[in-house]
């Protein structure tokens, strides 16, 4: 499953993430690693952004960056 298909107040864990788009160096920096838990707090009006919670922070990110992350309920 893809971070981007969770649904609100869902928690997951980091599986993997697609070490080949730009933002992985800098996700990955911020917490999105392998067996990181990771809640969908709240999804935009036309669903994106998506917020989550990950180590107590809260980062917005676009559905299209979200799809580059796998997850596991």
């Amino acid at each position: 499953m893809l971070l981007s298909q969770m649904k609100e107040n869902q928690t997951a864990t980091i599986t993997a993430l697609d070490e080949s788009f730009a933002l992985s160096r800098r996700l990955h920096d911020m917490g999105f690693t392998a067996g990181q838990k990771i809640n969908c707090c709240e999804i935009g009006l036309c669903g994106s952004p998506i917020a989550y919670t990950i180590r107590g922070t809260k980062i917005a990110l676009r559905k299209k960056d979200a799809d580059k992350i796998g997850v596991v309920l």
